[in-house]
């Protein structure tokens, strides 16, 4: 099992492309021009999860707009015919850990449905959060979000102090 940076391993974005789709169908050039974009630093990345040559997993780890020592991990996916395996949670502990090693503090995201499989990681409910991007950089620091509530019913924001992941 090997994890790849998109924007350095091209060759499998058309891959990760028809993962994504599978659960949420975007526009194919935009979904690959975002997973190929370059760090700007060390984030936003697209991260490839490939098994015997085959893109199997995925996750995106940006900034948060509202502190630089947060992050939002986000398009978290494990292909159907490997879930079950435990390999949602591989990828999720490369997650924690490439968040870790860019001295980020604590990990945010959102969720309709996988409440318990965070919680398992050490994740608890949270407010929402923002995603830097190159329009709302000038607004740095600020929250914009209603931290009792996310601006989308039925979605789940949750976060994870950094410290207290464990390093397998």
């Amino acid at each position: 099992m090997y994890f790849f940076p998109l924007h350095e391993n091209t060759t499998l974005v058309d891959d990760t492309c028809s993962l994504l789709e599978t659960c949420w169908p975007k526009n194919r050039f935009a979904r690959r021009r975002k997973l190929t974009s370059a760090p700007c630093s060390d984030l936003p990345v697209s991260i490839a999860m490939v098994k015997d040559e085959t893109v199997i997993g995925h996750y995106r780890l940006s900034e948060s707009l509202e502190n630089e020592k947060w992050c939002v991990v986000e398009s978290v996916i494990i292909s159907s015919q490997h879930r079950g395996l435990g390999l949602g949670l591989k990828l999720m502990r490369h997650c924690l850990e490439l968040a870790a090693s860019l001295s980020m503090e604590e990990i945010f995201l959102s969720t309709k449905d996988k409440m318990g499989f965070y919680g398992k990681l050490g994740f608890v409910e949270s407010f929402p959060v923002s995603i830097l991007t190159k329009v709302n950089v000038m607004f740095r620091g600020k929250h914009f979000l209603d931290k009792d509530q996310s601006k989308t019913p039925g979605i789940t924001w949750m976060s994870l102090k950094l410290d207290q992941v464990v390093h397998s």
